[in-house]
């Protein structure tokens, strides 16, 4: 295996010098401290630690590296002969067969849910079960290895680990969050705005827990301009609510905000009348094809292939150049009419016995394609027939440079899994909700419950999407001011559209004030800001 795919593999991203000795520094105090890192790479969290120690005073220092890569030892031969090598993977070692630390540092490996799997899988679960965190199958191994880690501490210990940004908004790492809530007697969370791993698409931040073996008194998090502003100056420690982060009530990135929008934003969500989008809909993936450029047609190729209507479903596959509120069935048809794929192929699942000779050349086609072998086709009995089409309510953006568009679809469409199919229980109108999600208190509601991506953009999973809050108007609003923002939207002055809606909705139902509407739209602006740097 080269190098490169061999690191990848492992989930190795070797850290600058700068994050190493920042992380160090803080967890090494005195100069009998013993120091491990449990998956210590090239060494540069030992060759820091060993520093830092003969800094200290220190004569014969106590510094352990365990790594699973055999090589890990020849790419730190600067290191001295002192540190103390294993190689193992960590999650294989148990406590007690080495010695405990005072300060545990480190980077965890990075693995995604779809390679972490086999023993290694297996093994890391178990540990993080025998500390009491029950992970989910789909869990990244940082998690369970943050958890394995926190066993070798000492009593009074110290870890300070490198940790995506995942910790912040990921459904599981509440359980890792719980976890270290009860085993660390303070906690704080630096999150930078300049990525300390340039390289990655994840996000990450700094875990500095200390008093291991008490329950946790103080938790804050320290946003941080870069890894070099934190070196230099002591950044202000913000406190977070305990009980609502062990709840899941509210995430780390809520205490990016200033204080007078994070009380604002807390207040508004307390009113009636203003709700999460999960309240009164279903927010879920669109339908999955499996080879999207087969089960998509245009008009053209209908045409070509000659398949009957009563086998095509209207179909919006993403919003592209697209920019209303309200989707109408002329939208839908000038996209045909450009030679857009605008119908999905959609066969029963059951109930025919036979097709037109139309349908079965189409089919061949695909056999001829390999369609059949693709994996979401071989899955599904048959093959050509695409499950759970359903016609949305609304269409949401689940991946955006800025804020989502939450848009009626008029035009009774279907829609694959490029966007989000939201639908709304009775008696609620779609309509209310998209004329309350373009105030900002939803631009800034959407940028706390969803998460950035690589590339500064922010992605809403359904479960997000759920959550974020949306202030209704008056019910009598409603169709005059929907009319509004869609032609404002669609001429793009977005900030007008978002005028309206925080005049109409905001102000006059529930009686912000123009410098309270002016708060919510600059905290939305600086998280936007935080996450596109």
């Amino acid at each position: 295996m080269a190098a490169t795919a061999q690191k990848k593999a492992l989930g190795a991203y070797y850290t600058a010098d700068a994050v190493a000795e920042f992380l160090v520094h803080w967890a090494v105090r005195h100069p009998n401290d013993a120091v491990m890192d449990p998956s210590c790479g090239d060494g540069v969290f030992l060759a820091a630690a060993t520093q830092r120690l003969g800094r200290l005073g220190c004569k014969r220092p106590e510094v352990w590296g365990i790594d699973v890569d055999p090589s890990a030892r020849r790419n730190a031969p600067s290191l001295s002969e002192s540190v103390k090598f294993l190689t193992r993977d960590f999650f294989r070692l148990r406590p007690g067969e080495i010695p405990y630390f005072n300060a545990v540092v480190g980077n965890p490996p990075f693995i995604r849910y779809q390679t972490f799997n086999g023993s290694m899988r297996s093994a890391a679960l178990e540990r993080a079960a025998e500390a009491g965190v029950k992970l989910p199958q789909l869990s990244s191994s940082w998690a369970p290895f943050l958890v394995h880690a926190v066993s070798f501490l000492r009593h009074g210990g110290r870890l300070g680990m490198v940790a995506p940004a995942e910790l912040a908004h990921a459904q599981y790492a509440r359980e890792v969050l719980r976890f270290l809530l009860q085993k660390f007697g303070r906690i704080t969370v630096r999150m930078f705005q300049q990525k300390l791993f340039p390289e990655l698409s994840e996000d990450t931040i700094l875990l500095l827990c200390e008093d291991h073996g008490t329950r946790c008194g103080w938790f804050s998090v320290a946003p941080t301009q870069s890894i070099d502003a934190a070196r230099l100056t002591e950044d202000c420690e913000i406190p977070v609510d305990i009980e609502a982060i062990r709840s899941g009530r509210s995430r780390l990135t809520h205490y990016l905000l200033p204080s007078k929008a994070r009380h604002l934003y807390e207040t508004m969500s307390e009113q009636s009348g203003v709700l999460r989008l999960g309240d009164a809909a279903d927010v879920g993936i669109g339908y999955v094809t499996g080879c999207n450029d087969y089960f998509h047609l245009s008009r053209e190729e209908v045409k070509k292939w000659r398949i009957p209507a009563r086998f095509l479903k209207p179909a919006l596959l993403s919003f592209g150049d697209y920019k209303g509120a309200l989707f109408r069935a002329t939208d839908w048809h000038m996209l045909r009419d450009c030679g857009k794929k605008s119908f999905l192929f959609a066969l029963p699942t059951t109930g025919m016995k036979s097709f037109p000779g139309s349908i079965s050349g189409y089919l061949e086609h695909g056999k001829q394609l390999d369609v059949p072998s693709r994996f979401k086709c071989r899955v599904r009995q048959p093959w050509y027939s695409v499950p759970h089409v359903r016609v949305a309510d609304a269409f949401l953006s689940y991946m955006s440079g800025q804020t989502p568009k939450l848009v009626v679809n008029r035009a009774g469409l279907v829609a694959p899994n490029t966007l989000h199919i939201v639908r709304f229980a009775k008696p609620w109108d779609p309509k209310t909700f998209v004329a309350g999600w373009y105030s900002s208190l939803t631009r800034l509601s959407c940028e706390l419950e969803g998460h950035p991506l690589g590339g500064g953009m922010l992605k809403l999973e359904p479960t997000e999407a759920e959550r974020v809050l949306v202030a209704l108007p008056q019910p009598r609003d409603v169709s005059e001011l929907i009319r509004q923002l869609d032609e404002s939207l669609r001429q793009t002055e977005v900030f007008k559209a978002v005028d309206l809606a925080d005049s109409r909705i905001l102000r006059a139902r529930y009686g912000l004030s123009a410098a309270e509407c002016t708060i919510l739209r600059s905290a939305a602006a600086q998280l936007e800001e935080w996450r596109m740097h």
